[in-house]
């Protein structure tokens, strides 16, 4: 959460995934916001300050192809009608082509893109506060819990993919009327190294 010099609060985030409840999401934390900005007695409702949640996304949220859709209390009866409450949900859609947003903002897109950006002040301070980030240890503790989270999910891809081996090699030799305990001594040559007798009994078991 970030409150800038008049006391306007914003919730910035980024969503890597496409979830059907994301606008509900917004709407919790546009009213976590709201919550924590509640005044305090003998304050005057003016004195509320407004309340913005961004949603920064690599995917377009809504599919009309907007570079940044911003969402508004409106009347029903006529949308052009606005309920001036102060609050706004704003999504960022670095897939987006229609519509404009400020260079610096279009530099944001194309650098989450991992294409070339200009060297405009937004843009520079973005990537020195990256690099300065990278220096920190809980860069470095993120950079191998991550690598550790891709390397558990490359074995077991890898795992997954040897089972259904085993699982081919034992429908094959049954096809060609193989018992079970040549299949087994084929399914020990062949996968040995990888599974134990116990866990080439159980798939030949299950198979």
């Amino acid at each position: 959460m970030i409150t800038d010099s008049r006391g306007r609060r914003y919730n910035v985030e980024m969503q890597v995934a496409n979830k059907r409840d994301m606008d509900k999401r917004a709407r919790q934390y546009l009213f976590k916001l709201m919550e924590d900005g509640f005044l305090r007695r003998r304050q005057e409702y003016e004195e509320l300050h407004a309340a913005y949640v961004i949603f920064i996304l690599p995917f377009d949220p809504k599919g009309k192809g907007l570079k940044r859709y911003s969402f508004v209390y409106t009347a029903k009866e006529d949308p052009s009608v606005e309920l001036n409450d102060g609050s706004e949900i704003i999504y960022l859609n670095t897939k987006g082509t229609k519509g404009k947003v400020k260079p610096g903002l279009d530099d944001l897109y194309r650098l989450i893109e991992g294409k070339p950006t200009s060297n405009g002040k937004f843009i520079s301070r973005v990537k020195e506060t990256m690099n300065n980030y990278r220096r920190t240890e809980e860069w470095r503790k993120h950079v191998m819990n991550t690598e550790e989270v891709a390397e558990a999910a490359k074995q077991l891809g890898m795992e997954k993919g040897l089972i259904t081996g085993v699982q081919n090699l034992i429908s094959v030799l049954r096809d060609y009327g193989e018992d079970n305990q040549n299949i087994l001594q084929q399914l020990k040559q062949k996968y040995g190294n990888t599974f134990s007798d116990k866990q080439l009994e159980d798939f030949l078991k299950q198979s």
